[in-house]
């Protein structure tokens, strides 16, 4: 059972050139001890513990000397001691469960007014931790950037460098936590910091330092995510909500997509074998081929989910819906195919995108660098045929569904074929190309004039 007590802390190391010791509140718990301070510091004899019935009749079971106002700190710090006291008796069957560590930080959070104390950063670490022990590592990334942004922003108000790139906030070599980088805890801030005006500021800064307002927005929504997760975990952050009334829904990006030309000029170009650009061309094809594959799926994508006919595969994404899908190869996919399940057992990977062996966070890691890899080379082929348009691994399923738009496939077939959950998705996502369809349509029907020879 956890256990607190008012002490003077008599080790040696703390004693003072006036011989004199801090006063503590010392709590016990599971064989474990921890000490918070009071920031009084009292020679032994001026500290004097009463027994039991004596401090019935003071209620205090000690009373202090030496200091201004001795009786009125000896009330407060004993209220202080009664009501911590009933907390942990109120709470016993919850607290028994908890680390010493997080019974000192509740204690002083709830009874020594240290909210300035609790730090963005190291809520962060907690908040990314959890996310990494559920294998939840995009999440945890886009949380871990968006704090990155902040101790920019952070440095350039220090009038340190801000352009720096920072590898990572934390130290996660540990099995049970993550911690701030040492040299990084100056621009940590206490999290009441982050008010309205702190959030005014950032945002102009991030307007400076990004030029999509997807990317800002993305920031945003990951940051109060972490504040909203502190409102709701601490008390005394009740109501801490700075980042509420900023908008941060995303506009809709203007789909890239390929005419049949183009991608036929895709189809037909030639790369020494084992390049990137080699590879780069065969995995877009296979995408487009699989109406729009994503390129996490098709990094994952083992030799047993091909059968020699049909390609199955449950998309990441969206597995917790159970998107499962059956496609039948074309020639094309049959060609791409046989080249690299070659000599491979069915467990292997069949493209050469994430290393054997790879787990965890490891494969999000490989995944993300090699999707970086997959958008540079895909440029750098679009260039080599002319192609004036910003291609990425979003291109294959765009450009699969603008087709489709334009031969007159029912727009639920082709949600269908995505994977959304509902037409009305689809029809977010694609609005401009839908639009753009229909008005086509809509104004030559009204022009349609008579025929010219």
């Amino acid at each position: 059972m956890a256990t607190v007590r008012i002490v003077l802390d008599t080790r040696p190391s703390n004693v003072d050139k006036n011989n004199k010791y801090p006063l503590v509140l010392r709590i016990g718990h599971k064989t474990q001890r921890r000490d918070i301070p009071f920031y009084i510091r009292l020679g032994k004899e001026d500290f004097i513990e009463l027994d039991s019935i004596e401090g019935k009749k003071k209620t205090a079971h000690f009373k202090l000397k030496g200091v201004t106002n001795p009786v009125r700190k000896t009330k407060r710090i004993h209220s202080l001691y009664s009501d911590i006291d009933l907390w942990m008796d109120e709470n016993k069957g919850e607290i028994k469960l908890w680390p010493i560590t997080q019974l000192k930080e509740t204690i002083e959070r709830k009874f020594f007014n240290k909210q300035s104390e609790l730090s963005l950063l190291k809520h962060g670490a907690k908040l990314i931790y959890r996310f990494h022990a559920e294998a939840r590592f995009s999440t945890a990334s886009s949380y871990e950037d968006a704090l990155k942004i902040v101790v920019k922003y952070r440095k350039k108000l220090f009038g340190k460098d801000d352009k720096q790139s920072i590898p990572d906030l934390f130290d996660k070599t540990k099995k049970d936590m993550f911690t701030v980088r040492e040299e990084l805890k100056p621009y940590d801030m206490p999290i009441k910091a982050f008010n309205f005006e702190f959030a005014k500021d950032f945002k102009t800064y991030l307007s400076t330092r990004l030029k999509s307002k997807n990317s800002i927005n993305i920031h945003l929504r990951s940051l109060q995510a972490i504040l909203n997760d502190a409102e709701k975990t601490y008390d005394d952050l009740k109501g801490h909500k700075p980042l509420e009334s900023f908008k941060k829904s995303s506009t809709a990006n203007t789909p890239i997509v390929l005419t049949h030309e183009e991608i036929n000029s895709i189809r037909q170009c030639s790369y020494p074998e084992g390049g990137s650009k080699f590879h780069v061309r065969n995995y877009f094809l296979f995408m487009f081929n699989n109406m729009g594959m994503n390129f996490y799926d098709i990094a994952l994508a083992r030799v047993e989910q091909f059968d020699g006919e049909r390609f199955s595969y449950t998309r990441k994404k969206t597995e917790s819906e159970g998107d499962f899908f059956s496609i039948k190869q074309n020639e094309e996919n049959l060609s791409i195919l046989s080249y690299y399940i070659q000599n491979k057992s069915k467990t292997a990977y069949i493209f050469p995108i994430i290393p054997e062996g790879r787990v965890g966070e490891a494969i999000f890691r490989a995944k993300r660098d090699k999707l970086k890899w997959f958008n540079n080379n895909i440029k750098k082929i679009a260039t080599d045929l002319r192609i004036e348009k910003n291609l990425s691994t979003y291109t294959p399923r765009d450009t699969w569904t603008n087709l489709g738009l334009q031969m007159g496939i029912d727009i639920r077939k082709i949600s269908s074929g995505l994977g959304h959950s509902s037409v009305e998705i689809t029809e977010k996502h694609y609005s401009q190309l839908i639009q753009e369809k229909i008005l086509d349509e809509i104004n030559a029907q009204i022009t349609k004039g008579p025929s010219f020879n």
